[in-house]
C-alpha cells in the first residue's frame, strides 16, 4: 500500500527507466538460470524415491510424520538405505506447497506422502501420474480426494483423521458440569473450519449446552477472541483443530487463564490444556505408513480404500489444571491414556469453579498492556514515515524478527532483558540493510522494504527452526519482575506487563525526544524535510537514512519482542498488518495534535494514537463486533483519522495537525 510522504498525502516515487531495464535484465537472467537448472538431469536414486510434504511444524503434524516413518521402518524401509526420502516443510507458506509438488515431479519421486489437508489439496491438483498417500486429513471428501472410501482418485489414498468432537464435548461437560456455554475460536480461511464448527453446534444441541464461536483472521486476534467468547457467556473453550489457532495456542491458554475460562483441547499433546481428547496423530501417521507400504509392494492406490482413524487418546494435565484453578474428577483421570502429574493431590486443590466471571476490567487491562507494547512500534513507524519521509515496508518483517530472536533466546535460557535488547539490535540490522540497498545500490524506497521484508520471512524461520515457538510458562519480563519484587507476585499477568511496558515506554520516549533534539537527530530530521539543504551543509544524507531506518526497525523489533512475551508465543506470520497498525497510530496521534505543539508533544501524541487504536479495537469487540471484521474496522479507523481533519473536525477541536 502507499506510504506517506507527508501528513495526509500519499505518493510513490516513479521508477526510473534505467531501474526498469535493470530489473527486467535481472529477472530474465534469473529465469534462464532456473530453466537451465530445471533441465538438468536429476541425480540417480536407488530404490523408491518418496517425497513427504508437511504444511507447517506443529505437535499433531509432527506426530503424524513420526508415525509414518515408524511404520516404514518397522517394515524394513529405512531412509537412505532401502529408499530415498525427500522431506519438505512449507512452514505455513501455503503457495509454497504447489512449488514443492512441482519439485517432487522434477526430482522424479515415485510416491508422495502428504501430511495435512492443504498439503494434500496442493499435491492432488498437480501430481496425477504417481501415488499420493495422505495423512492428518480431517475429511478427504471436502478437498476432492474422493466421494466414498472406495470411490476416489485413482492415484490417491491414505488415512483420514476426523476428530471426535461430540465425544470431546461430552467429556468436557462431564468434567465441568457447571459450564452451560462452550465456545471455540476458528480460522475462517481454514477449509475445515465450517466442517468442525458445524459438528460442534450439532453436538452441543444434542448434549443440551450452548455453543458459541468467534473467528480469528490471524494469531494476533486470539487474545481478543478469547475475551469475545467470554463476553458471549462462554465458561469454557473446546478448541477445534486449526493450524493457525493451534500455532497460537499459548496465547489462547494464557488469555483463558486470565479470564477464568477453562480450555479443553481436541488435540492431545499440545501443552497447557487441563483436558484433551482426540485422535492419536502418531497412530494416524502410522496408518498412513501402512498404506504407503502396500503401494511400495505393488498395490494400485485405486484399489486401496481410505482408512479412518478410530483410536482416540485422552490426556489429563494436572499441572495445567492447577494453573487454571480447576479440578479434574478422579473417574476421568483414571480413564486417561496419559496423565501429566503435579505435586500434591489434585482433589485437595481448592480452586474457583470454571466459568467464574473475571473482572469487568480484564478487557481494558489487556488493551492497556497491548497498547503500551505497540507504542514502540508506532514510534518506529513515525521515525521512518515522518522523520525520514521514507515509505518503509520492512516493519512487517522486523516485528516478527524481534519476536523470533527474543523467543529463541529465552527458550535457550537467556535472561528476558538480554533477549529483548538483542531483538532491538536484530531489528536495527534489518533496517540498516534496507537503508544500504537504497542509498548504496540505488534501489527505490518501496522495493528495498519489499526485498528485506520478504527475506526476513526465511530468516525468521531459520532463527526459530519452525513457524511457531511457545513461551507459555517460560521466563519473561513479567515473571522476572514478580520474582525480584515480591510485592508484584500477586499481580495478574496483564497488570505486571502493563506496569513494565509503561516504565519502558516512558524511558524510551524520553530517550527518543532527547535524541531527535541533538545535532545528529536534527540532521536526521533535516534529511526528511529538505535533503538538498542538508547536503549543502556537508551532511551525508545516506548515513542519516541508514541510521534512521536502523533505529526505526530496532523499535519495531523491540515491540515484537515485548508482544511475543506478552501473548506467550512468537509466530512467523505475526507481522502481517504491522505497518497498517503503526501508520494508524501515527495518523491518529497527528490528527489529535495541535499544530503549535512541539516535538515532545508529537512523540507523546503518537504514543497516545497507539493506545487509542488498540482501545478502538477493544470497543469494537465490546459492542459485539466479530473479530473477523477487525480488519475492516482497522481500515475504517484509519479512514476516519484521515478524513476528519479534511472535514474541519480536527481543526475545530484541536487545531490542524501539521
Amino acid at each position: 500500500m502507499p506510504r506517506p510522504r507527508s501528513a495526509g498525502t500519499f505518493t510513490f516515487p516513479p521508477p526510473s527507466k534505467e531501474l526498469g531495464i535493470s530489473l527486467f535484465t535481472k529477472c530474465l537472467c534469473g529465469a534462464v538460470l532456473i530453466l537451465a537448472a530445471g533441465c538438468q538431469r536429476a541425480p540417480e536414486e536407488s530404490g523408491p524415491v518418496i517425497g513427504v510434504v508437511q504444511v507447517v511444524s506443529s505437535v499433531p503434524l509432527d506426530d503424524a510424520r513420526h508415525g509414518f516413518l515408524k511404520a516404514l521402518a518397522d517394515s524394513g524401509f529405512i531412509p537412505g538405505k532401502t529408499f530415498t526420502l525427500i522431506e519438505r516443510n512449507a512452514q505455513g507458506d501455503i503457495p509454497a506447497l504447489s512449488l514443492i509438488a512441482n519439485e517432487f515431479l522434477q526430482r522424479g519421486v515415485t510416491q508422495v506422502g502428504t501430511i495435512s489437508s492443504v498439503a494434500t489439496q496442493a499435491a492432488i491438483k498437480i501430481i496425477t501420474d504417481r501415488p499420493v498417500i495422505f495423512g492428518a486429513v480431517a475429511n478427504p471428501y471436502i478437498i476432492g480426494a474422493g466421494t466414498t472410501p472406495t470411490e476416489h482418485r485413482p492415484n490417491v489414498t491414505g488415512a483420514s483423521a476426523t476428530i471426535p468432537l461430540d465425544s470431546t464435548l461430552a467429556l468436557a461437560i462431564e468434567a465441568f458440569p457447571e459450564i452451560k456455554t462452550w465456545g471455540t475460536l476458528f480460522d475462517p480461511s481454514d477449509p475445515f473450519a465450517e466442517f468442525y464448527v458445524g459438528m460442534g453446534v450439532k453436538a452441543a444441541e444434542r448434549l443440551g449446552v450452548k455453543f458459541v464461536t468467534v473467528a480469528c483472521t490471524s494469531s494476533s486476534d486470539i487474545t481478543n477472541g478469547v475475551l469475545s467468547l467470554q463476553a458471549q457467556g462462554a465458561g469454557g473453550i473446546m478448541q477445534i483443530p486449526s493450524i493457525m489457532i493451534g500455532g497460537g495456542m499459548p496465547a489462547l491458554i494464557k488469555s483463558a487463564r486470565e479470564a477464568s475460562v477453562v480450555v479443553v483441547s481436541t488435540t492431545p499433546g499440545i501443552p497447557g490444556a487441563p483436558l484433551a481428547l482426540g485422535i492419536s496423530f502418531f497412530e494416524n501417521g502410522y496408518a498412513m505408513g501402512l498404506v504407503m507400504i502396500r503401494v511400495l509392494h505393488g498395490e494400485n492406490p485405486a484399489t486401496i480404500p481410505f482408512r479412518t482413524a478410530v483410536k482416540s487418546q485422552m490426556h489429563v494435565d494436572l499441572a495445567a489444571a492447577k494453573a487454571f484453578g480447576v479440578g479434574i474428577p478422579a473417574a476421568i483421570v483414571a480413564r486417561a491414556n496419559v496423565v501429566l502429574p503435579v505435586g500434591g493431590s489434585i482433589t485437595a486443590a481448592k480452586a474457583p469453579a470454571p466459568g467464574s466471571k473475571s473482572s469487568p476490567w480484564a478487557l481494558w487491562l489487556a488493551t492497556l498492556a497491548q497498547g503500551l507494547a505497540f507504542i514502540a512500534l508506532a514510534w518506529g513507524v513515525y521515525l521512518s514515515s515522518r522523520v525520514l519521509r521514507f515509505p518503509d515496508i520492512t516493519p512487517d518483517g522486523s516485528m516478527p524478527l524481534g519476536a523470533a530472536v527474543a523467543a529463541t533466546l529465552i527458550l535457550a535460557g537467556v535472561h528476558p532483558v538480554l533477549a529483548t535488547i538483542a531483538a532491538f539490535f536484530a531489528g536495527m540490522v534489518a533496517g540498516y540493510v534496507t537503508g544500504l540497498l537504497h542509498t548504496r545500490f540505488g534501489i527505490t524506497e518501496l522495493l528495498t522494504g519489499i526485498l528485506v521484508m520478504t527475506g526476513l520471512y526465511s530468516i525468521n524461520l531459520r532463527i526459530m527452526g519452525r513457524s511457531n515457538l511457545s513461551l507459555l510458562d517460560q521466563a519473561t519480563l513479567a515473571s522476572r519482575l514478580q520474582a525480584v519484587v515480591p510485592a508484584t507476585a500477586g499481580w495478574g499477568s496483564d497488570m505486571t506487563f502493563a506496569v513494565i511496558f509503561l516504565v519502558i515506554m516512558l524511558v524510551l520516549g524520553l530517550v527518543l525526544s532527547w535524541y531527535l533534539r541533538t545535532d545528529f537527530g536534527m540532521a536526521m530530521r533535516a534529511v526528511g524535510d529538505n535533503r538538498a539543504m542538508i547536503t549543502a551543509q556537508g551532511v551525508d544524507p545516506r548515513r542519516m537514512i541508514e541510521l534512521g531506518l536502523a533505529l526505526s526497525n530496532g523499535c519495531v523489533a523491540f515491540a515484537g519482542a515485548l508482544i511475543a512475551q506478552y501473548q506467550g508465543f512468537a509466530d512467523v506470520g505475526m507481522g502481517v498488518g504491522t505497518l497498517v497498525g503503526g501508520m494508524a497510530a501515527v495518523i491518529l496521534g497527528e490528527t489529535l495534535k495541535r499544530s503549535k505543539w512541539g516535538l515532545s508533544a508529537t512523540i507523546a501524541m503518537v504514543a497516545f494514537g497507539a493506545m487509542l487504536f488498540r482501545a478502538l479495537i477493544a470497543i469494537a469487540l465490546r459492542i459485539g463486533l466479530n473479530p473477523i471484521d477487525l480488519k475492516l474496522a482497522t481500515a475504517a479507523f484509519v479512514l476516519a483519522a484521515l478524513a476528519l481533519p479534511k472535514l474541519g473536525v480536527g481543526k475545530s477541536l484541536f487545531g490542524r495537525a501539521r
